[in-house]
C-alpha cells in the first residue's frame, strides 16, 4: 500500500510539473499575443483593445468558477456532474454575452472605441469561453492533467493565431475580436473532444441547482481577484488620453506577466491547504512569488527602453517609466492570488470581501483624484493591492486549515510541511 501511495504521488507530481510547464508556455504565447497586437495597432487603438480585453477577462470569471466547481464535483464522485453542468455553463455564458451585446453602445462610449462591433464580438465569444471552463473542470477533476495541459495550450495557441491573422491582414479592432471569437469556438470544440466519454448523463434538477449555488460562492473570490487585477487598465482608458492609455496598457503587460506567470504557485495551495498545510507552506509560496516578481521588476528597471522597443516600438516611449512599477503591482497581485487561493482551499471568503473593498477604494481614488497621469492611476492600484496583500499576510497564514472535501489536486508542490 505504501508503494502504491508513493507511485501515485510520483505520478501526480510528474503530471503537475507538466501542467506547470504547459501553463508557462501558454503564458508565453499569451504574452506574444499581446505583443503582436501592440506592435501592429497604434498606441491609442491598442489602449482601447487592452481595456476591452480586460473587460473580457472580468467576463471570464464564471468560466473560472465553473472550472473549480466542476473539478471539485468530479473529484468527489465517480461520475461528477453530467450534461446539466454544460447546459448551465452555456446558459450563464449566453446571458452574460447577451448583456454585453446590449450594453455595447455604452461600453464603446466609455472606452472610446471606434465602433460597437468590437464589444459585440466580445459578447458573442463569452458562451464558448464559459463552456470551455467547464471542460477544464472535468479534466481537472478526473486528473487528466495531460489533456488539461493540451487544452490550456490550445486556448493560447488559437488566440495567438488570431493575432497573427489580424497582423498579416492589417485588420482593425473589431476584426481582432472577431478573430478571437473564432479562436474561442475552436478551443471549445477541442475541449469537447478531450472530454468525450467523461461527462455523465443529464443531471437531476436538484444537482443543477447545487452546481449554481457552488458557482455563486466560488465566483465571489474569483471575481474579487480578477476585478482587482483588471480594473486599472479600464480606468486608465476612461480617464487618460488615448496615447497615455496605450502606454499604460503596454506597461501593464509586465505586471500581468508576473501575475499569470506565478499562478501555478497559487494553484498548488488549493490541495495543500486541503491536506492541512500550515503557515510554513503559505509563507514559502508567498516568498517564491515575491522572488519571481522581484526578478521581473529588476529586469524592467535595468533595460526599460529595450523592453518597450521590442514589445511595442517607439510610439510607446511613455511606458518606459511605468515598467518597473507595473511589475511591482503585478507582484502584489500575485501575492494576493496566493492568499485568496488558500482561502478557497479552506472554503473561506474573508479576504475576498477585503479585496472587494480595495476595488471600490481604487475606483474611488482614480475617479475622484488620481486620474491626471498614468503614474497616478498606477499608484492608486498599487495602494489598493498593497493593502490587500498586507491584510492577507496577517490573516490567511494564521487561519486554521479546514479540509475542503473533494478539492482537486492540481500541482503537488510546496506541501512538504503539510505531511510532517
Amino acid at each position: 500500500m505504501t508503494g502504491e501511495r508513493a507511485g501515485g504521488h510520483r505520478h501526480r507530481l510528474t503530471a503537475g510539473l507538466l501542467l506547470g510547464i504547459a501553463m508557462g508556455v501558454a503564458n508565453v504565447m499569451s504574452y506574444a499575443f499581446m505583443m503582436l497586437l501592440s506592435t501592429t495597432l497604434r498606441a491609442e487603438v491598442y489602449g482601447g483593445f487592452a481595456a476591452l480585453n480586460s473587460y473580457g477577462v472580468i467576463l471570464s470569471i464564471p468560466a473560472g468558477a465553473f472550472q473549480i466547481v466542476v473539478a471539485r464535483r468530479h473529484s468527489a464522485g465517480a461520475t461528477g456532474p453530467g450534461h446539466g453542468a454544460l447546459t448551465t455553463a452555456a446558459s450563464v455564458g449566453g446571458l452574460i454575452g447577451a448583456a454585453t451585446i446590449a450594453l455595447a453602445p455604452a461600453i464603446t462610449a466609455g472606452l472610446h472605441l471606434p465602433s460597437v462591433w468590437a464589444a459585440v464580438w466580445l459578447g458573442l465569444l463569452v458562451p464558448a469561453m464559459t463552456v470551455t471552463g467547464t471542460f477544464q473542470g472535468v479534466l481537472l477533476g478526473r486528473e487528466r492533467l495531460g489533456a488539461l495541459s493540451l487544452l490550456y495550450l490550445t486556448t493560447a495557441a488559437t488566440r495567438l493565431a488570431a493575432a497573427a491573422v489580424t497582423v498579416v491582414l492589417d485588420l482593425g479592432l473589431a476584426e481582432v475580436f472577431a478573430a478571437m471569437f473564432v479562436a474561442a469556438g475552436v478551443t471549445c470544440l477541442v475541449g469537447a473532444w478531450l472530454c468525450r466519454g467523461l461527462v455523465g448523463r443529464p443531471d437531476p434538477s436538484g444537482q443543477r441547482f447545487a452546481v449554481l449555488r457552488e458557482l455563486m460562492r466560488s465566483n465571489l473570490t474569483l471575481a474579487a481577484l480578477i476585478t482587482l487585477s483588471s480594473i486599472d487598465v479600464v480606468l486608465a482608458r476612461h480617464h487618460l488620453s488615448r496615447q497615455e492609455s496605450g502606454d499604460y496598457a503596454l506597461a501593464a503587460l509586465f505586471g500581468r506577466l508576473v501575475f499569470w506567470g506565478t499562478q501555478f504557485v497559487a494553484l498548488s495551495i488549493v490541495p495543500a491547504v486541503g491536506e492541512g498545510a500550515g503557515r510554513r507552506t503559505l509563507h514559502r509560496a508567498g516568498l517564491l512569488v515575491l522572488a519571481l516578481g522581484a526578478a521581473v521588476a529588476g529586469i524592467c528597471s535595468a533595460v526599460p527602453h529595450l523592453l518597450v522597443s521590442v514589445t511595442g516600438g517607439p510610439t510607446y516611449v511613455g511606458a518606459e517609466d511605468l515598467l518597473v512599477w507595473s511589475a511591482t503591482l503585478g507582484t502584489l497581485w500575485a501575492v494576493i492570488q496566493v492568499w485568496l487561493f488558500a482561502e478557497m482551499g479552506r472554503d473561506r471568503h474573508t479576504l475576498s470581501l477585503v479585496t472587494w473593498g480595495a476595488v471600490a477604494a481604487e475606483v474611488a481614488l482614480v475617479t475622484l483624484w488620481l486620474h491626471d497621469t498614468p503614474m497616478e492611476v498606477l499608484g492608486a492600484a498599487a495602494l489598493s493591492a498593497a493593502a490587500v496583500a498586507l491584510v492577507g499576510a496577517v490573516l490567511v497564514p494564521r487561519g486554521e486549515p479546514v479540509p475542503a472535501p473533494g478539492s482537486p489536486e492540481v500541482v503537488e508542490a510546496v506541501t512538504a510541511d503539510a505531511r510532517e
